[in-house]
């Protein structure tokens, strides 16, 4: 990058970390002690597309120019990260040394032997205090059964985006007041959320509509959508005895409020996935949209100062996007974990690159880039001059995303977590299509008792009495009301 411009400067601040230190940085350490490695290549597993162009044009190379290390970067759709990761376990290839990993899925990898533990070169390598670093609600969501299985990497938050110059517009306030004895402003609650969309559709439509969303079947959305407002009403996912909780006044009222959202959306609002919801927020169509944390960086048209980003259009709402919590609790959708292979031929070499990428300097400048899609997460990610600096409101949109993160929900970590997710989509999807909501709950319930008694009801209990442990488990467990909010 322009070596004058915020990214540039980040950038340099880490090669000068990992040449020149300070001497207890991790990445300083990291680099050290893997000159000795020179000459072996790391396999790393990435989501195909835009995430792997961090490995393949910046954090690759530039560990190379460190320690001589080369880096093969192994293209793999989601779904293909979990499966292969296990098949190669199993046939004891050795092919991967590291592996990015969706958080939901380390207690199978752990417990099948598929990752290793990394609390023993944490002690030998790390500056301890690079731990205390991560945002509270990211810190412990690579720990299972005690030990540490892998360094977070991708601070996935929802977070809503609105357009200010339509909730700041006097007449726009002055008709939301006379109609509802209201202010206009950033909803609060999911009934307040539809009722804004929905006078937004009515004043301004067809040229704005309120609210989009990706409803899209297996886009995915329909879980992450349902399970934070779900979780936000006070909705169980499991009951004592592991039977499912959804069928409840919570299930109900969550997909009664989803299908006001809906009716107050964009014309084909329930076929909207991601990147087509996107499409419609930069283009001005829509007035709020609660979505992943790139969905900041594209408003303010900085995402597509890279060739890479050809696939939404330049942003016609720059400097006119306001940042809120998502109402209720936000869910933090995915994210991603550096794991170790249980099976790398260079487990050491392998770990260190870990330490490295994901040290404060290093993570920062992979976080800046337009086109990788690796969101912050470090508290030092949160305070950093130079993320403030990339586009006018980045101060803003950073403090929304610790805010969101100090109140926001994790999606369950467990076996059979995707196949829960399905059925949650499934049964989204048939209550767009005019399936009863109750109905359509207990259907929903019936398969995910139907997964419970596959994988073992005893067994998931156990994994599921690990992740309530979480911050941020459940509503009543988010790091705020754990007392660890983190103020910037």
């Amino acid at each position: 990058a322009d070596a004058t411009s915020p990214l540039g400067q980040a950038q340099a601040a880490a090669l000068k970390a990992s040449k020149e230190g300070p001497a207890e940085g991790s990445a300083f350490r990291a680099v050290e002690a893997a000159k000795a490695h020179a000459g072996v290549t790391i396999n790393m597993t990435y989501e195909a597309g835009l995430q792997a162009l961090d490995p393949r044009n910046f954090s690759g190379p530039m560990w190379e120019q460190l320690t001589g290390m080369k880096s093969n970067v192994v293209e793999l759709s989601n779904p293909d990260q979990y499966s292969k990761a296990v098949a190669e376990h199993i046939a004891g290839s050795g092919a991967y040394d590291v592996l990015d990993i969706s958080p939901a899925w380390t207690p199978s990898l752990a417990d099948g032997g598929v990752i290793a533990p990394l609390d023993d070169y944490i002690a030998k390598y790390m500056n301890p205090a690079d731990l205390e670093d991560y945002h509270p609600l990211y810190k412990a969501l690579p720990t299972y059964k005690g030990k540490i299985w892998g360094f977070f990497d991708d601070g996935d938050m929802f977070a809503l985006y609105y357009r200010k110059d339509i909730f700041e517009d006097p007449k726009m306030m002055e008709a939301y007041q006379t109609k509802f004895n209201a202010k206009l402003g950033p909803p609060k609650t999911w009934e307040e959320y539809a009722q804004i969309a929905q006078f937004i559709t009515d004043q301004m439509a067809p040229k704005v509509y309120g609210a989009g969303h990706f409803r899209k079947a297996g886009s995915p959305g329909n879980q992450f959508d349902f399970l934070q407002q779900y979780r936000a009403n006070g909705g169980k996912l499991f009951g004592d005895d592991m039977k499912a909780g959804l069928v409840s006044d919570a299930g109900v009222k969550t997909l009664t409020n989803m299908l006001a959202a809906n009716k107050a959306s964009i014309p084909g609002n329930n076929e909207l996935d991601a990147v087509s919801l996107w499409a419609a927020f930069l283009t001005g169509k829509v007035a709020m949209i609660y979505s992943w944390p790139p969905s900041g960086r594209m408003a303010a048209n900085y995402s597509q100062s890279a060739t890479a980003i050809n696939f939404i259009p330049q942003s016609q709402i720059a400097g006119k996007v306001g940042y809120a919590v998502v109402p209720g609790n936000p869910e933090h959708a995915t994210g991603y974990n550096k794991a170790l292979s249980a099976d790398s031929p260079n487990p050491e070499a392998a770990y260190l690159f870990m330490q490295w990428a994901c040290s404060p300097p290093v993570s920062l400048a992979r976080c800046m880039l337009p086109y990788a899609l690796r969101d912050p997460y470090r508290i030092s990610h949160f305070k950093s001059e130079l993320y403030g600096a990339l586009f006018p409101s980045a101060k803003e949109y950073l403090a929304n995303l610790n805010n969101s993160a100090n109140v926001g929900l994790l999606d369950p970590i467990m076996p059979g977590a995707q196949d829960y997710f399905l059925s949650i989509d499934r049964m989204c999807t048939a209550v767009w299509a005019g399936a009863d909501p109750k109905a359509s709950l207990e259907t929903a319930a019936a398969e995910w008792n139907e997964t419970t008694d596959r994988l073992g009801m005893e067994s998931q209990k156990a994994f599921y009495t690990e992740f309530l442990k979480l911050p941020g488990a459940t509503a009543d467990n988010t790091v705020e009301k754990l007392g660890m909010a983190v103020t910037l």
